[in-house]
């Protein structure tokens, strides 16, 4: 029996009217891709653009020969550098972002026995969040100019290539950089955010069934019921964590990627752990105690975990966008988040990497529930 069109109109128009008294659903819809697409084409900018730009960098120069003073010397005062007198100066530098690379100079740059400069006598150290395209070009660069102060002293030259590249997790470790080392502290963090979906389910039900109310007029403050479940859904992002990181360190290599190493610093990185757990949890109760069954939680809650990881650096590296996007990514909970485990992952983490961004996301964490204790005490009936 074919379809009668007034009847498919009416039951069009019908779903039309309950959408269009759906925020939650129209704001899925309409508002979260294009902020996504807005996103997502600012991150990626980097990565199609034309000439990336050249990288402030640090300087090390351990060897003091009129020849390795003259090119550095050149390359001061042609591109944006700092000089530093010792690598853990660099060091430093490149860990609070002053500078982008680090270049080091070796005593002696000149090779004794045939007079030209030797690349692999200089290190070219680069900071986590340097975009691939700068790194190279900055390598090319490099070489470039060792030819041409070679050239200028009337000396015979030779290709000036072979200078190496190392990530300071590579420099501080000495370990290869993996992708998996890399990925695996973003992918935690993004798991973690979604126990919105689990919560959501439970707060919904027990507000449909009746079990809030219940348990308002037994005297239990919403105080006491968020915190249960905060440390309820902080046991289970536990357990998720445990399987995540086994998952990198023995199943990725049987599928023939890179094993992930978890000789880390334990405490640090348990700090980072709770805060991250903390603001997730925290997040996803504020979102389930505003909204009113699992549809539009679960909507709305993946919608803003996307988002927020987009932003973060979670689907598209850091290293990938533009400096400004890179700005705004280090303000938003998942940036916090993976800032601190990036610390902990890629590197020998410091009070300083952790405790400032382990106090934002508690901070984050108590306004969210805050918030959510205000949205449980307001009447059920919509």
């Amino acid at each position: 029996m074919w379809p009668s069109p007034v009847q498919a109109l009416a039951i069009a128009a019908k779903e039309w009217r309950v959408l269009l008294r759906n925020p939650h659903g129209l704001v899925t819809l309409f508002l979260m891709p294009a902020i996504f697409l807005l996103v997502m084409s600012f991150a990626l900018k980097g990565t199609v653009a034309g000439k990336a730009p050249l990288p402030v960098t640090g300087w090390v120069q351990e060897d003091d020969s009129g020849f390795a003073t003259q090119w550095a010397q050149g390359w001061l005062a042609k591109h944006p550098a700092h000089r530093y007198a010792t690598r853990d100066e660099l060091r430093q530098a490149l860990k609070d972002m002053r500078v982008a690379a680090g270049v080091v100079v070796r005593a002696p740059l000149l090779d004794a026995a045939t007079g030209r400069p030797d690349p692999g006598r200089i290190e070219l150290w680069l900071g986590h969040r340097l975009q691939p395209a700068a790194a190279g070009r900055l390598q090319a660069e490099l070489s470039l100019s060792l030819l041409q102060a070679r050239a200028a002293e009337s000396a015979p030259a030779t290709e000036a290539n072979g200078i190496a590249m190392r990530y300071l997790y590579e420099v501080e470790s000495g370990r290869r950089l993996t992708a998996v080392q890399q990925s695996v502290p973003a992918w935690l963090i993004f798991g973690m955010f979604f126990v919105v979906i689990p919560v959501a389910g439970v707060l919904v039900q027990e507000r449909n069934e009746g079990t809030l109310a219940r348990l308002a007029t037994l005297g239990v403050p919403p105080a006491s019921l968020l915190a249960g479940k905060l440390g309820a859904f902080m046991a289970v992002n536990a357990v998720q964590l445990v399987f995540m990181l086994l998952v990198g360190r023995w199943l990725v290599p049987l599928l023939g990627g890179d094993a992930l190493r978890l000789d880390i610093h334990g405490g640090w990185f348990l700090a980072m752990v709770a805060a991250t757990s903390a603001a997730a949890v925290g997040l996803a109760l504020l979102i389930a105690s505003a909204t009113r069954n699992f549809e539009h939680a679960a909507a709305l809650g993946g919608g803003v975990n996307v988002l927020l990881a987009a932003v973060a650096g979670v689907m598209v590296p850091r290293a990938l966008m533009p400096p400004g996007l890179q700005e705004v990514s280090a303000a938003s909970p998942m940036g916090w988040a993976l800032d601190g485990m990036q610390a902990v992952f890629l590197g020998a983490p410091q009070a300083s990497d952790v405790l400032p961004r382990a106090g934002l996301l508690l901070a984050f964490a108590a306004l969210c529930l805050g918030a959510s204790a205000w949205l449980l005490r307001r009447p059920t009936a919509d």
